[in-house]
């Protein structure tokens, strides 16, 4: 009976010791690593700082919402990221300066400093009854 497929006694023993020792290893023995989070994502990038061309851009077109003829006079950025573009404003009757400080990481007018005057006669009086009567005569308690 040897050609059957009978195993012998001293093999069953030696077989089944084997067999439960491999089936059992992959049951038990089992990795265990602690999770790892997930990696952190990069910190966002830094804005870029506004050009020279974009301040004066952005100066002329702040100089123009405002119904003036300009002339750039100077444009800078300062160590405290501030670019201070400031202008000529000459003609139509107008004479004077505008200085404009934008932030150049936000690119928002921080501040405007408007130094132009009416030099055509065409100033704004807060009369309606004629031009007063000048300065320091009293135009509030007499002409009003």
């Amino acid at each position: 009976m040897r050609g059957c497929g009978v195993i012998p006694r001293m093999r069953l023993p030696l077989t089944l010791l084997l067999g439960s020792l491999l089936l059992s290893s992959g049951c038990i023995v089992a990795e265990t690593r602690p999770h790892r989070p997930p990696p952190r994502p990069p910190p966002p990038s830094r804005p870029v700082a506004m050009s020279y061309d974009e301040a004066v851009r952005r100066g002329f077109d702040q100089c123009r919402s405002r119904g003036y003829r300009c002339d750039l006079q100077e444009a800078h950025l300062t160590g405290h990221n501030v670019w201070k573009v400031k202008f000529r404003v000459n003609g139509r009757g107008e004479k004077g300066h505008l200085h404009l400080d934008y932030d150049a990481y936000s690119r928002n007018l921080i501040k405007v400093h408007d130094k132009v005057k009416d030099k055509g006669g065409r100033g704004w009086d807060d009369d309606w009854d004629g031009p007063g009567r000048g300065k320091k005569k009293g135009h509030a308690h007499r002409d009003d």
